[in-house]
C-alpha cells in the first residue's frame, strides 16, 4: 500500500521519514533504527526534511527482511513449469 500522490490513481514514489516509517508501520525511531535504506537527498544532505526514501528501496528490503527476493521469486515459479 503506497501512499496516495496528489495525483489520482498515482502512488508516491519517494516519502519523508515520517511517511517512510508508516509505510512500514512502525514508529520513527524503530523505523531509524531497523531500516538500512539510505534516503535520497533532494538538496543539501545536511538539511533532514530534503530527504527521500524510495518506496521501491523499502520494499526490496521488507522482501529481504522477510525471506523473499525476487530471484527467488523465479526460481519458484521456474520449478513449477
Amino acid at each position: 500500500m503506497r501512499t496516495q500522490s496528489a495525483i489520482p490513481g498515482m502512488s508516491r514514489r519517494l516519502l519523508t521519514l515520517t511517511e517512510a516509517a508508516d509505510y512500514c508501520r512502525c514508529t520513527v525511531p524503530v523505523f531509524e533504527r531497523a531500516c538500512p535504506v539510505t534516503p535520497i537527498a533532494l538538496g543539501d544532505r545536511i538539511d533532514r526534511r530534503l530527504l527521500r526514501y524510495d518506496v521501491l528501496a523499502l520494499d526490496e528490503w521488507i522482501d529481504m527482511a522477510g525471506g523473499r527476493t525476487a530471484k527467488a521469486d523465479t526460481q519458484d515459479w521456474l520449478a513449477k513449469l
